[in-house]
């Protein structure tokens, strides 16, 4: 049976539920379950409809397989795009700003803990992350919290939570979340004993001269947004992650028509030695989103490239991204830059190589369909 035939059967059976289209139920309040199921399904039956027809009218051409792939991708994912989308809306608003500027001023050495956790939950990514660093730095507050934060809130967030477990399961996106607890502490306490013994003292203080955004330096930074302004949050985000995740879902196509599993499983697949440095070093060019590269994964991994490879891949594309390195570089000086390779390039190694997940268990997509 085809995936086409089986979303057939599924809306079918939503239609034919005591609460749905066919029931005699007539309750003005109670959410139509044919409604709920047409909205769910119906892009669904047309994403798979395009990929079967991709199957039947170009069969054995690399067109006719890209587009499979991708259409078979986008049916699988556009759910949770929106979801993730709406975390991150959400977390945007929730996230308690003036808690946040307070952890990242505190002395004591439990805040590098709470900056840590908050680094997880805020919905800023890196850019966003660096002026909030720089800011509360520049007003003199020692260092340790604040890198915890900056080190870790590229790594995990609500939405990317829900764009790792919606594409590869919940032992990833738990294997993440993990590892950015372990990273922003090892930044935080890290920093504490390099500060101690002068190494870093000197060049954490940020260069407003060198980055505007610090310049400006107010509490404007921190303000908590309206909750009218959630709507609008929401479109930006989709719009943003929906261009992302759709540039990867087409990377991911070619990548599965044009390379053969034993290359990848070659390069990166559990008999490699070097399967984890090379999926490092892939970070640079590859890594341009969170949610963006997830389907160039997934395909990876489901041509032979190892969860631990994986893992590697996310912990350090974050770290080479270009702006990134340019951005910190600029703004905190090059001692802090090295530092903060250091600690993402050494931690994706380090769990990249002992991940435990068993390299010849295959992959479950946990697509919401």
């Amino acid at each position: 049976m085809s995936r086409l035939s089986v979303v057939k059967d599924r809306i079918a059976g939503y239609n034919s539920h005591p609460r749905g289209r066919n029931s005699p139920c007539c309750n003005p309040f109670r959410v139509d379950a044919s409604i709920l199921s047409e909205f769910l399904w119906s892009p669904t039956y047309l994403l798979y409809y395009a990929a079967d027809w991709c199957r039947d009218e170009l069969p054995g051409t690399y067109t006719g397989e890209v587009g499979i792939q991708f259409f078979e991708l986008t049916a699988e994912l556009w759910f949770w795009v929106i979801a993730g989308a709406a975390c991150s809306a959400l977390a945007s608003h929730l996230l308690p700003r003036a808690r946040l500027d307070r952890v990242l001023r505190k002395h004591r050495t439990g805040a590098v803990f709470g900056a840590t956790i908050l680094g997880l939950v805020s919905p800023l990514c890196t850019f966003a992350a660096i002026p909030v660093a720089a800011r509360v730095l520049q007003s003199g507050v020692i260092a340790p919290p604040v890198m915890a934060f900056l080190f870790a809130s590229p790594l995990m967030n609500p939405a990317l939570f829900t764009y790792t477990y919606g594409t590869l399961g919940i032992e990833m996106a738990t294997a993440r979340t993990l590892t950015a607890v372990s990273i922003g502490l090892v930044a935080g306490f890290g920093t504490q004993l390099l500060q101690r013994y002068g190494h870093l003292a000197s060049t954490i203080l940020p260069q407003p001269d060198r980055y505007p955004v610090v310049a400006g330096g107010s509490g404007a930074a921190l303000a908590q947004p309206a909750w009218s302004e959630l709507p609008r949050r929401f479109t930006k985000d989709l719009a943003f992650i929906s261009k992302w995740f759709t540039i990867g879902i087409l990377i991911a196509a070619l990548s599965a028509a044009l390379l053969s599993p034993e290359f990848v499983r070659t390069v990166l697949g559990a008999g490699s030695r070097w399967s984890v440095p090379a999926a490092v070093a892939l970070g640079v060019p590859l890594y341009a989103c969170g949610g963006g590269t997830l389907p160039i994964v997934e395909i990876m991994i489901q041509m032979g490239m190892t969860p631990g490879a994986a893992l590697a891949f996310f912990i350090a594309g974050p770290a080479t991204k270009f702006h990134t390195v340019g951005t910190l570089g600029a703004v905190f000086g090059r001692r802090l830059l090295f530092w903060y390779l250091a600690v993402m390039i050494l931690g994706a190694l380090l769990w990249g190589n002992v991940y435990p997940f068993p390299d010849d268990m295959p992959l479950r997509r946990s697509s919401f369909f």
